[in-house]
């Protein structure tokens, strides 16, 4: 078995060693290029925000935030149908669509303005 060995230890040692070093190199480093370039592909062509018609969700704090209401005042609105309704999350766990929040204080801001213009209108200047 040694003398086998003994035998064919040239062959197996060139075996082991790239016969040409440099063009082993320059084929890993072609490889690694290759790859580099994949990623910065996949990179430049993936999705850098949240689908555009995904409706964003706001917190019943985030809400309370925007409104300056309490969380007591919105959840008795809600319970009386003059609030936006909420989007079930899990367990004790809602969201409101942004939008409709939104809408909301539109709304409110409309109708103040709706109300004051009636009350205007009823309003006689005194005429000297």
């Amino acid at each position: 078995m040694k003398k086998l060995l003994k035998q064919h230890a040239g062959q197996i040692d060139g075996l082991c060693e790239p016969k040409d070093h440099d063009a082993a190199t320059m084929g890993f480093e072609g490889e690694i290029a290759k790859l580099r370039s994949e990623v910065a592909s996949l990179k430049a062509n993936r999705p850098t925000g949240p689908p555009i018609n995904l409706p964003v969700l706001l917190s019943l704090n985030e809400v309370c935030r925007l409104t300056s209401l309490s969380r007591t005042a919105i959840n008795r609105w809600r319970s009386l149908g003059r609030f936006p309704g909420a989007v079930p999350l899990g367990d004790k766990r809602v969201a409101f669509v942004k939008a409709e929040v939104e809408q909301w204080i539109l709304d409110q801001i409309t109708e103040r303005d709706r109300r004051r213009a009636q009350q205007n209108s009823h309003y006689k200047p005194l005429t000297k």
